[in-house]
């Protein structure tokens, strides 16, 4: 028997993803909670998703693909060492 694909959208994958995320335990001691933990897991799950471990280079691989890409925004081209003028 075939199996067959499923498709799902990404906001169902985060909301997933969120959900899981929302009982994890938070054994951190002191001031280091800047981030919570769920941003940390979907930071982590974005490597994966990408199959990039570099915004950037996600960012130039997609740009050929899709004919454009997220890093540039208002006439600023996000660089590897901060923005710069386009």
């Amino acid at each position: 028997m075939k199996k067959k694909a499923v498709t799902i959208e990404a906001s169902q994958l985060i909301g997933f993803l969120d959900q899981e995320l929302k009982d994890l335990p938070d054994n951190r001691k002191g001031d280091n909670k800047k981030y919570t933990l769920k941003n940390a897991g979907r930071a982590a799950f974005s490597v994966f998703f990408t199959q990039s471990p570099s915004f950037l280079q996600h960012q130039r691989l997609m740009k050929p693909k899709k004919g454009k890409d997220n890093a540039q925004h208002g006439g600023w081209i996000c660089c590897p060492k901060g923005y710069r003028s386009a």
